[in-house]
Order: structure tokens, then C-alpha cells, then sequence
């Protein structure tokens, strides 16, 4: 009995001197190729959410618990990450020289296949722009940003000055924009608000053309837009700015934000004013206003590693904009209150789960200036329910799985009833795996339930083959797209002015494409060039026909649209501090209506980037000058009720814009932009007119305060 008391104090003695010994630690300094220290590098444990940070010096400390083998990933903005395997049995110190990312092609992306990728492996060609691209080109907007880095990208005026957008001839009902993977509610003439987007608090945008409904649902035939949001990477970290440009263009902002151990907030601010402006034809015969207004937007992203394996997160916004409409009796008012939670469970280093809810409301008002009053005439609310569950069988073979649940609820002065809903019940799984070290498959499909239409199923499947320096891609996707809220339950007669009644159509059925596109890519040292060639065929597209014995037009499945094109996009990093980004798209769009096509889409477009960078010790200059080239355009258009036809011709234009940044110390950011240095207006003014009133300036401050007091 004495020896086995004996033998149980000795297990627990050495269990108890095993839990008191203290951790290993692996520690060191992260630099890049030249020895220059890199603050604020990201150390993080393969497979588990442990990690840490350099310091100001580049100097890290990464405390394990016990010994063993560890893989360890060293990430920084702008460089290639960087894996070791290391096998730890007391302390260690381990230095890192991280390599240049020339041109972002290991920046990891997640939209292309809703898993973390390197933009290199992405098995669709997938267009990241960084926050460092932001901030280069000094975009007010992300209207602005996008027009700017990709051809075939038009952002045009609707009625009452409401921007619409043209992605390579896919109007705004076709482009999915996602915020951190998520959709955005509201809508206005087929296009969501994009005054909601805040440029300022944007960590990077990926941009996936063609049709990604197998992964996304409904509306993502033509492509989808996710715009990134920041995550702080400092212990402690202090933005303010302010930015005044022409049309008494307004624009001041902060952000606050912390990164410690198990908890990181950011909290940003922005608010925005611009007056409205006239548009005017260059021989000032035909003009049109734009509409400015006002705006705040305030968000919050909150994050709590409860353990090595629990990660909580939180986000929460509030946008409001006034609209300066030139009316001293009324105007339009818009608001949204967004709020979402998430959990991240890393079950084992092999498997994990992802668990999330989104509430999005936008409500819309008619505002009445002198008695300060709201009136409530348009209500949009969205809630999304996903689980998603990862598996990895190896590092490249994995397996994903989901399920979703999507409400989507409208009270709009377009019904002559109650609010409206509907609900979608989703199901969707994808494999993506090397085949050999040179050939990755991905495939997979989404079950979308509908109670308005039933089911529909949306497969896809991506090749892609590695020959360096060459990757050649090739996918097919089936999208589909919804009948909207809208299509279904108007019945309005335009706004009662007794011109004619707008009918929805509760039978409507989703519009379905069929989506082919190849590519190849040459990728060497600091030059990356690639083609994609594609065509997507859409059936079922939903459109208004008019009745002219019954004064309405209405809501129905008519129209077909076959559109195929041409992307071609080259980047090169050169010598003394130059990189030049050059890209064409070319579009053939046959959508035909009463036998006419009446394509929105200019067939040839381009953009050129020049941007030159000079950096030392405590001074950076970057000078970035960017033109946009679009062609002309032929085309009819419809009468206000759609049976008369009329020739138009819309000619190419050009416009230039050049911003040159200066940062002092690493805490002020001085920077002066000149947008359409040619001051280039069209010969008419209408929908597909550039909406540039012409030559205009901005110039702006943003102070690091966090970097100041250092």
C-alpha cells in the first residue's frame, strides 16, 4: 500500500512540476532583404490561432507551451509569407528575412473559393486592389478606385443623379458588392447605395468577374465585389484626416484601434459633404445636375480570442446621408444600422468551423426641410445564418461544406400592400484539391431553396495547371439571379403623376447564365501578364413590357443576352522606383429588345497606371498618375414606355488624374490630387455620360498620431 501511495505522490509531483515549468520561447528579428527591421510582422502558429507581433525594432517573442514540432508563419504587408518548421526543445531564437512581394501575388485572398488562398493559387483569376493602392491613388470613393484600376468599369448616372454601375455589360442587379462576405441591403434602381462604402476603412477589394452564384447565390452573374475591412495590427494605433476638394468636397475621418494578446477593436468615423454640381455638354447646350449631400458612417469591428481554438467577432455600423437635391421643400434621407457576430472554432489543426449571423436594415425617408421631419417610404432588411465547416485532408485538399439561411424583407411606397419577403434555404459544398503538384481541381455546387420559386442549383467546376513561368486556367459556373422583392410585388404609378402603372409579376422565374472563361497567365521576378477570354449566356432575363392599350408596364421573363469578351492585364515592377500596371477588356454584348440591341456597354476600354515611389529614412514620395480609355458606343434607347427606339451614339473619351503623396516620419501623410487634367466633357449628356464636371482638386492631411508620440 506505501509503495503505490508512493508511486500516485510521484505521478502527481511530476505533473504538477510539469504544469509549473515554464514555456519555450522562440524569439528574434524580422527584417526584409536590405536588414531594414519590419515593425508589427505577423509570427502565428500553423493550425491554431496562437500567435504574436514584432515590436517597433522588429524584435519578436512567441511563447509555446511545451516541446516539440512547430510550423510558424511570418506574414507582412507587401512580402512574401514565409513557413518554418522548426523542432523546439528550450529556448530559441530564429531570424526572419522576408522577400518583397513585388506585385501582391501572395496576398491572400478568400473570395474565389471562400477559403484562404494566395492570389497566385486562386483557382479563377481574382484582381486584389491593397490599401496601399488606396492610398496611393487617394480615392475619395470606391466608385472612384474601381474606375480607376479596372477597365470595363463604368460607374454612370440613373434618375434624380443616383449612380448605377457597368461591369464589362452588367448592370448593377448582376455585381454582387459584399462587405467582408456579406450582402448589403438596399437598393436603388437596381444598384445598392455605394455612398455606404467607406474607402478610408478598406484593407483590400477583391474583384471576381463572371458568374459565382455556386458560391454566393443570387445576383452574382456578372461577378462579385468583396470589400475587405481593416483589422488593427498595433498595440495601439491613431488615424485622423481631413481632405477638401472642389464642389466644396468635404471629407474628415478616424479610426482607434488596439491589438493585444486576446482582444483587437477598431473603431472608425467618417464623415463626407459635397454640394451638387451641374453637368454640361461641351458646347454647353444640354446639362443635368448631380446630387451631392452629406454623410457619417461610423463601424466598429471587435475581436476576442477566448482560446487557442475560439476566436469571437463582432462588427456593428450606423450610415446616414442626406441628399442635396435643390428642392427648399424636401429631400431624401437614408439610413442603415448593420450589426453581425462570429465564431471561428479550430476543432484540430486539420478541421474548423466557422458559425455567423448578419442583420442588415436601410431605410430610406422623405425628409421635409422645414419642419426637420422624417417620413418613412422604403424599408430593406436582410438576415443572413451561415455555418461553414472546413476540412483538410493535406495542405492542398480540402474539403468545404455549408449551410445558410437568407430573409430578405422590403416595405417600399412602390407596394400597394404590405411588406414582402422571401426566404432562401441554402445548401453548398466544395473539393479543392492537387491533383499534382502542377494540377489543382476545385468543384462544387449550391442548393438555393426558395418558398417564392422553388429550388435551383448552381454547379461549378475550375482547372488550373502550373507550367512556371505559365498558369493556364479554365472554369465553368452556372449563375442564377433571384426575382427581386421588387419585380415580384410593384404596382405604382410612378410616383403619382399619372404617367403609367409599373406592375410586378409574383410568377416571375430566375433569370439563369451559363459562364465559360479561360485564361492563361506568364508570371516572372516583377512581371505578370494574363489573358482571360470568356462568355456568358443569360436566359430568362427579367424585364418591363409595355402595354399600351392598359397604360402599364410590366414585370416579365422576355429577354436573353449573350455577351462574350477579352481581358488582358499586365504589371510591371521596374528599376529606380517605377511600376507601370497597363489593362484592356473588350466586350460583345447582343441583348436585343423589340429587335433592337440596346447594350450600355462600351466594347473597348483600358486603363494605364504609372506610379513612381522614392522613399527615405523619414520621407516616402509616391507619385501615381492613371488614365482611363473607353470607347465609343452605338446603341438604342427605349422611350419612357418602351416602344420606341431611337439611335444613339455615345463618342470615346479619355481622363487623366494624378495624386502625389509625401509622408513625413512616418506620421504625416500629405497628399494633392488633380482628376480630368484635360478637362474632357462629353458632347451630350445622358445615362452613359462620364458624370466628371470637368477639371477638379483635392488635397487632404492624414496624421498617424500613435506614430508621433512612439
Amino acid at each position: 500500500m506505501k509503495t503505490i501511495l508512493l508511486i500516485l505522490a510521484s505521478i502527481v509531483l511530476c505533473g504538477n512540476l510539469s504544469a509549473n515549468e515554464p514555456p519555450r520561447q522562440v524569439s528574434g528579428c524580422i527584417t526584409d532583404e536590405k536588414g531594414e527591421t519590419l515593425p508589427y510582422a505577423n509570427i502565428l502558429v500553423k493550425g491554431t490561432t496562437h500567435g504574436t507581433a514584432s515590436d517597433l525594432d522588429g524584435n519578436y517573442k512567441l511563447d509555446l507551451s511545451k516541446p516539440g514540432e512547430y510550423h510558424l508563419i511570418i506574414k507582412y504587408a507587401g512580402f512574401t509569407p514565409v513557413e518554418q518548421r522548426i523542432y523546439l526543445h528550450g529556448d530559441t531564437v530564429i531570424n526572419f528575412r522576408l522577400k518583397e512581394d513585388a506585385l501582391n501575388l501572395n496576398e491572400v485572398t478568400v473570395t474565389a473559393t471562400r477559403t484562404p488562398k494566395l492570389l497566385k493559387d486562386a483557382p479563377v483569376i481574382t484582381r486584389v486592389i491593397t490599401a496601399t493602392d488606396i492610398k496611393k491613388l487617394n480615392a475619395v470613393t470606391v466608385q472612384d478606385l474601381l474606375e480607376t484600376e479596372l477597365p470595363g468599369m463604368e460607374f454612370t448616372r440613373q434618375m434624380d443623379g443616383q449612380i448605377a454601375v457597368n461591369m464589362q455589360g452588367m448592370s448593377g442587379k448582376y455585381v454582387l458588392f459584399l462587405i467582408d462576405g456579406e450582402r448589403m441591403a438596399g437598393e436603388t434602381l437596381n444598384n445598392v447605395d455605394y455612398n455606404r462604402l467607406n474607402a478610408d476603412n478598406i484593407e483590400r477589394i477583391e474583384i471576381v468577374k463572371g458568374a459565382a452564384s455556386a458560391l454566393y447565390g443570387s445576383s452574382a452573374i456578372g461577378g462579385v465585389v468583396n470589400i475587405i475591412t481593416k483589422e488593427p495590427s498595433k498595440p495601439l494605433e491613431v488615424n485622423v484626416s481631413g481632405y477638401y476638394g472642389s464642389n466644396n468636397e468635404q471629407r474628415y475621418g478616424g479610426t482607434i484601434g488596439t491589438k493585444q494578446k486576446n482582444i483587437s477593436s477598431l473603431t472608425s468615423v467618417m464623415y463626407k459633404n459635397k454640394d451638387h454640381y451641374s453637368l454640361w455638354s461641351s458646347d454647353r447646350t444640354d446639362s443635368a445636375i448631380i446630387y451631392g449631400g452629406k454623410d457619417l458612417s461610423v463601424d466598429e469591428k471587435l475581436s476576442w480570442k477566448v482560446s487557442d481554438k475560439i476566436t469571437l467577432t463582432g462588427k456593428g455600423g450606423f450610415y446616414t446621408r442626406l441628399a442635396d437635391i435643390a428642392n427648399d421643400k424636401k429631400t431624401d434621407r437614408y439610413r442603415d444600422y448593420n450589426g453581425s457576430v462570429r465564431m471561428n472554432y479550430l476543432i484540430s489543426e486539420k478541421q474548423d468551423l466557422t458559425i455567423s449571423y448578419l442583420l442588415d436594415r436601410y431605410n430610406k425617408y422623405d425628409h421635409y426641410t422645414k419642419t426637420d421631419a422624417d417620413s418613412l417610404n422604403y424599408r430593406n432588411t436582410q438576415h443572413t445564418a451561415r455555418a461553414q465547416y472546413n476540412y483538410s485532408f493535406t495542405p492542398n485538399n480540402t474539403l468545404i461544406g455549408g449551410a445558410e439561411f437568407f430573409r430578405d424583407e422590403l416595405m417600399s411606397y412602390q407596394f400597394s400592400g404590405d411588406t414582402h419577403s422571401t426566404n432562401d434555404y441554402i445548401l453548398y459544398a466544395q473539393h479543392d484539391f492537387n491533383v499534382t503538384e502542377q494540377f489543382n481541381l476545385v468543384y462544387g455546387g449550391r442548393m438555393d431553396y426558395y418558398n417564392s420559386f422553388g429550388a435551383h442549383i448552381s454547379p461549378n467546376i475550375s482547372l488550373m495547371y502550373k507550367l512556371k513561368p505559365f498558369t493556364f486556367r479554365t472554369s465553368y459556373s452556372r449563375g442564377f439571379r433571384a426575382p427581386s422583392l421588387k419585380e415580384m410585388w410593384t404596382e405604382w404609378d410612378m410616383g403619382g403623376m399619372n404617367m403609367f402603372i409599373i406592375a410586378g409579376d409574383p410568377n416571375l422565374e430566375p433569370e439563369i447564365s451559363d459562364n465559360f472563361s479561360v485564361s492563361a497567365e506568364y508570371s516572372r521576378d516583377r512581371v505578370n501578364f494574363s489573358v482571360i477570354g470568356y462568355y456568358n449566356n443569360i436566359k430568362d432575363k427579367i424585364t418591363t413590357i409595355f402595354s399600351a392599350d392598359r397604360d402599364t408596364s410590366y414585370y416579365r421573363n422576355i429577354d436573353k443576352s449573350k455577351l462574350a469578351g477579352l481581358d488582358a492585364n499586365l504589371a510591371v515592377k521596374c528599376p529606380y522606383g517605377f511600376t507601370v500596371k497597363a489593362a484592356y477588356a473588350y466586350v460583345h454584348e447582343n441583348m436585343k429588345q423589340n429587335g433592337y440591341n440596346v447594350s450600355s456597354t462600351r466594347p473597348h476600354s483600358a486603363t494605364l497606371g504609372i506610379n513612381y515611389e522614392y522613399s527615405r529614412k523619414n520621407y516616402d514620395l509616391n507619385v501615381a498618375l492613371n488614365g482611363r480609355f473607353l470607347g465609343k458606343l452605338d446603341t438604342y434607347e427605349a422611350n419612357s414606355t418602351g416602344d420606341t427606339f431611337t439611335p444613339v451614339h455615345y463618342s470615346g473619351y479619355q481622363n487623366w488624374k494624378i495624386t502625389v503623396s509625401q509622408r513625413l516620419f512616418g506620421a504625416y501623410l500629405l497628399q494633392a490630387t488633380v482628376d480630368n487634367i484635360f478637362n474632357y466633357k462629353p458632347d451630350i449628356i445622358a445615362s452613359n455620360s462620364p458624370m466628371s464636371p470637368g477639371t477638379t482638386f483635392m488635397i487632404g492631411l492624414s496624421v498617424n498620431i500613435d506614430e508621433i508620440f512612439k
